[in-house]
């Protein structure tokens, strides 16, 4: 969001409350949204569509049917997924939390109940209760449940002027075995990482972004079980007709010998990994493919995702299957096999 623009909105906005009241302000509000919508500038648009339908929710507003309408029914619905903007309102603000008289508390207390962050969700979030290991370990049960939690925050936009996008995510991914006694976690993965995507501005071009980052991943054991890696890593992402490609490249940052717990990462992880996405109608298949190119001691992994929908739940049914190396960090130099079945809150 540029700030100049907004601050001299902003501006605006503020000498027409002082001279004509709140509910001028909230027409200014929306009068200012839809200049911002008719240049393209979604976010700037957005910001104001927010304030107008705030200002309604403080004043309750009525009377102006065709302003509130306009608000909810904005043209903005009609474009892309990414863009979409739709007013909400936290009706149990009013129930529950005693009103404020200042607007700036009153939307404070807004993103505390209803937490509006701006967090999205990430790389899948799901649930896997039933998996099964088709190969045996001496430390566990071959039936597991598994979850992952995947989250992200945008923190900079458009800074280069290239329409890129800086950004913060955060997957944890554990593995519980609740077939044994006392019910442990066997191990829990976590991954914070830091991201820039720029988007690829050619038309007709199979390319569509580029994506830099860096990931740490550890699983926060100690002595013998530390594991830990970091990475750098260039992401491509290109579509080719209605199949999305997704090829990754890293590089191992190595914190020394006297620190790294597992040096030979490499050899079972490689040096990258491929993801094939086909979305057909409400179905998404997706496959994971990883391999160290070492023919005389060849280790990868492939992993095949399937999400469909449940009646209208808004959760998707998932199947997972995996086999090869590194499904987890304890088990980067071991074999995994498994099947998993589940529910997937975000795809």
């Amino acid at each position: 969001m540029k700030v100049s623009c907004l601050f001299c909105a902003f501006c605006t906005i503020a000498v027409f409350s002082t001279a004509f009241g709140n509910e001028v302000t909230v027409k200014g509000a929306y009068e200012l949204a839809e200049k911002y919508e008719s240049e393209n500038k979604t976010d700037e648009a957005l910001f104001w569509y927010k304030r107008a339908a705030q200002g309604l929710k403080d004043l309750n507003i009525s009377s102006d049917s065709k302003l509130e309408e306009s608000l909810t029914n904005s043209s903005l619905d009609n474009k892309a997924d990414s863009e979409k903007f739709t007013v909400k309102k936290v009706d149990y603000l009013v129930d529950f939390i005693n009103e404020y008289e200042d607007n700036e508390t009153k939307d404070s207390i807004s993103q505390i109940i209803g937490s509006a962050f701006g967090i999205t969700t990430y790389k899948p979030n799901y649930l896997l209760p039933i998996t099964y290991d088709f190969r045996s370990h001496e430390d566990r049960k071959r039936a597991e449940l598994i979850f992952q939690i995947s989250v992200r925050k945008d923190l900079l936009k458009n800074f280069f002027n290239f329409d890129e996008v800086f950004g913060v995510a955060y997957t944890q991914r554990s593995w519980w075995q609740i077939m044994k006694y006392s019910s442990p976690f066997r191990e829990t993965n976590y991954q914070p990482e830091v991201y820039m995507i720029v988007p690829h501005k050619s038309e007709n071009s199979i390319i569509k972004a580029y994506k830099f980052g860096f990931l740490h991943e550890s699983n926060g054991q100690e002595d013998d079980e530390s594991r830990s890696w970091n990475r750098l890593y260039f992401d491509l992402f290109l579509q080719y007709k209605g199949l999305l490609v997704n090829p990754r490249v890293w590089y191992h940052v190595r914190e020394g010998n006297d620190y790294d717990d597992n040096s030979d990462i490499e050899d079972y992880m490689g040096y990258g990994d491929l993801t094939l996405v086909y979305p057909y109608k409400k179905h998404i298949f997706r496959l994971l493919v990883r391999n160290n190119f070492d023919f005389d001691y060849n280790k990868g992994a492939v992993q095949f995702d399937w999400t469909f929908p449940i009646a209208k739940s808004g959760i998707f049914g998932y199947i997972q299957y995996f086999d090869g190396y590194g499904e987890s960090l304890i088990d980067y130099n071991r074999q995994t096999k498994r099947i998993g079945i589940g529910l997937a809150m975000s795809r």
